[in-house]
């Protein structure tokens, strides 16, 4: 029943996630129009959010709340809409990962290669979405998109692969011991 509830929030989590991004890519040509009509300010090689905020409320563009008027900071926040969706895609993870942990108690040896899978597709399924995150960030600015690998930091060490910490027994770590000394002797 829990394991269900949870795999609910992640579906949750994962339309409004799409959602919102499909709302922001709707941008992407408006966006693009803007740039070509409106001035380019020399410290940042592009308009200002005040500038756009302007353009789309003259354009009749309306909000995501249908507002008919735009602000800088509603700009400002389109543009970082990137932040929003690595945040609810770094949230649909951990619930897939905190599954996996728990099936992990009381899995066999057979079901331990499905929790492989399931943490691997939950794995991809993360680095996609950073991926199609910053590409959507990258097109609004218009800006070029290179693709990279998902950075070491944030990639997840597997549970299913380490599992739990092996405990030494007391003959392990007096021989880790001395061998230490013996390095720091050299």
């Amino acid at each position: 029943m829990q394991e269900e509830r949870e795999r609910g929030r992640i579906i949750g989590l994962r339309h409004r996630r799409l959602a919102t991004a499909e709302w922001a890519a709707s941008f992407v040509p408006l966006l693009a129009e803007a740039r070509r009509e409106l001035p380019i300010y020399a410290d940042t090689g592009e308009p200002s959010h005040d500038a756009y905020a302007r353009w789309l409320t003259t354009n009749g563009v309306l909000t995501r709340r249908k507002k008919k008027t735009w602000h800088s900071e509603t700009v400002r926040r389109l543009f970082d809409v990137h932040i929003g969706l690595i945040d609810e895609a770094e949230r649909e993870f951990e619930i897939a990962m905190a599954i996996v942990r728990f099936k992990m108690r009381y899995a066999d040896p057979a079901a331990r290669k499905a929790l492989a899978t399931e943490e691997e597709t939950a794995t991809n399924e993360r680095a996609s979405a950073i991926r199609d995150a910053l590409r959507l960030s990258a097109d609004l600015r218009g800006h070029t998109y290179e693709d990279r690998p998902v950075p070491d930091r944030l990639d997840p060490k597997s549970i299913v692969q380490t599992g739990r910490p092996q405990r030494r027994s007391a003959r392990q770590a007096a021989e880790a011991e001395t061998a230490r000394k013996q390095i720091s002797l050299l």
